[in-house]
């Protein structure tokens, strides 16, 4: 498993308008200088900037989790819950990661993705 070391930047873990207000230890923190992970768009929810940013990753990116879980995020605020759902699964079958949390636990890439598609079949659920 490989572990990223926590830095600067984070990425959020928030859902859709049904689910809106996401866990404040769902927060990722990630080692990304350059806020290359649209966080900072995704905690403001503007989730149409983020969306755009994080939709044409370089292709050192493509598989990135990280990227793929705010990229789900991004998409389910906007209420594009399909392809909230593709990112999310693409994040579970991307290269296993550690990533430090906001409330300083850490889990695995895969773990965070599950919990994320969880939650979004939930706010179907309460449709």
């Amino acid at each position: 498993m490989i572990k990223l070391m926590a830095v600067l930047g984070f990425a959020a873990v928030s859902m859709a308008p049904v689910a809106a207000s996401a866990a404040a230890d769902e927060v990722v923190v990630v080692g990304v200088q350059d806020g290359g992970l649209a966080a900072a768009s995704i905690m403001s929810r503007n989730y149409e900037s983020a969306a755009k940013r994080l939709a044409a990753p370089r292709p050192d990116e493509a598989n990135d989790p990280a990227r793929l879980i705010n990229l789900g995020n991004a998409y389910a605020g906007l209420g594009r819950m399909h392809d909230a759902q593709e990112a999310y699964r693409s994040a579970r079958f991307a290269p296993d990661m550690t990533l430090s949390l906001a409330n300083g636990e850490e889990a695995s890439s895969r773990d965070i993705a599950r919990r994320a598609l969880g939650r979004l079949e939930a706010s179907y659920a309460m449709r």
